[in-house]
């Protein structure tokens, strides 16, 4: 979890910030006009990458009651932005006294969840005072805009301590990190090296490393050295040593198989799509969590998208239409996106799939999928944009006396109720949306 919090920029918060404090207006000048000059010069000055001047920018505003009181903006924005340029600059006992400093003033405030998750990790890895995992989570800050960076401070990490226990979750990051970067030469060599690791060396989320390197290895293979017969081994390797290993999410909430990640990798490099290996994986029966770097969800349902794009592909349209009302039908309700973004139902992913992909290629088959979504639908809200989805297409096809029909029902029954269909929070009403696709 700490990786995903700490992968935002200092660049983009500091905008974020000074958009808000833009917002603030005058009313906020008028309680704490100095606090809130010297924050916008601080956030200037991270803009254009001049970090210590924004320090001291910042270290001169103080929370000493009145408006800097802890439910307050500034003060607390300020602290947090001081511990993320320790951290990035290098100052990781400065870092880590800004973080216990946080979380005493501020912890009932949203963003203290980011300082504790750096504060578990030391206090998890607290081998050699914690420097190590310090070094770890400077890393992480600033590998998305400033990889060489990262790649600079794990090595420097793994040099200095190469027996900390954080040592092997930074050799994984570092060939996970080369082969984002397309060095597969490098990746391969960190990759490697803990490939073979006891199960007990794990990354900060407690996922063993060694699987995770074999995947990695594998799609090296594949996608940068075209090299099948190697991918494969690496994929194989992992389906025999690793079938009854777990990976959990950062969030704890997902548990799934490496075994049945490979099997889905395996199915990429069959000239068929791997039907087989798909099929196996949508009856899985081991831990049923979808866990990447990219996506978490449930594996089950990923192999059941495959199955439908495979046979979209191949113009089986009905069995295409079945694997998909198969997803709405068996899990409505899981969310399924990237680990720190929104993550949507599969229910509305599929909805949204019949609608589209399928809708384009053949509007009566994906006219009679949503139908029997409606037929089936355990959840109002499913049914509801099954629902929204119909009136789109019918009205695509201008089919206007059906669409109206089905709008009359969906007005009926759920008039005013809301879907979270894109999982960001931000909801929308089926019916009015119907309305409005029918000019209403």
């Amino acid at each position: 979890m700490m990786g995903n919090h700490m992968k935002r920029t200092v660049k983009g918060l500091a905008a974020l910030a000074l958009a808000v404090l833009g917002a603030c207006g005058t009313g906020c000048s008028r309680q704490g006009p100095a606090a809130e000059a010297r924050l916008a010069q601080a956030l200037e000055a991270m803009q254009q990458g001049r970090l210590d001047d924004a320090a001291r920018q910042l270290a001169a505003i103080k929370p000493t009651g009145g408006w800097l009181r802890s439910a307050a903006f500034t003060a607390p924005l300020a602290l947090r932005l001081r511990a993320q340029i320790a951290l990035r600059t290098g100052a990781l006992e400065e870092s880590l006294r800004l973080f216990r400093e946080y979380d005493s003033r501020y912890g009932s405030l949203a963003p203290v969840a980011w300082v504790r998750a750096g504060l578990a990790l030391v206090q998890k890895y607290h081998d050699w005072q914690g420097v190590p995992a310090l070094l770890y989570l400077r890393g992480l800050e600033v590998e998305e805009d400033n990889p060489a960076l990262a790649l600079r401070t794990w090595r420097g990490l793994l040099r200095d301590y190469p027996r900390a226990t954080i040592a092997p979750a930074a050799q994984l990051k570092l060939g996970l990190l080369q082969e984002r970067l397309e060095n597969p030469t490098w990746a391969l060599a960190d990759l490697t090296a803990v490939s073979d690791l006891p199960a007990d060396a794990v990354d900060q989320d407690g996922n063993p490393v060694a699987p995770r390197a074999l995947l990695a290895i594998g799609e090296i293979h594949r996608d940068l050295r075209q090299d099948p017969p190697s991918a494969r081994a690496a994929f194989d390797a992992v389906i025999a040593k690793y079938g009854k290993t777990t990976f959990t999410s950062a969030d704890g909430l997902v548990k799934g198989s490496p075994a049945a990640l490979a099997k889905l990798e395996l199915a990429r490099m069959a000239p068929d799509g791997g039907p087989g290996l798909l099929e196996a994986v949508a009856g899985w029966t081991g831990p049923t969590g979808f866990v990447t770097a990219d996506r978490v969800g449930d594996v089950r349902m990923e192999a059941r998208f495959r199955l439908a794009e495979l046979a979209l592909k191949r113009r089986s349209l009905d069995a295409a239409k079945t694997r998909v009302v198969e997803i709405v039908i068996r899990a409505p309700d899981v969310p399924a996106g990237p680990p720190s973004g929104p993550r949507p139902w599969y229910g509305y992913q599929a909805l949204d799939w019949l609608g589209d992909q399928l809708g384009r290629r053949s509007p009566e088959t994906a006219l009679a999928g949503l139908a029997e979504v409606e037929k089936e639908a355990r959840h109002r809200e499913i049914w509801a944009y099954a629902a929204f989805q119909h009136v789109r297409l019918l009205a695509r096809l201008n089919r206007q006396q059906e669409a109206r029909a089905v709008l009359a029902e969906l007005e009926r029954r759920f008039p005013n109720l809301e879907c979270d269909a894109d999982g960001t929070g931000l909801t929308l009403v089926p019916a009015r949306e119907a309305r409005k696709v029918l000019g209403g």
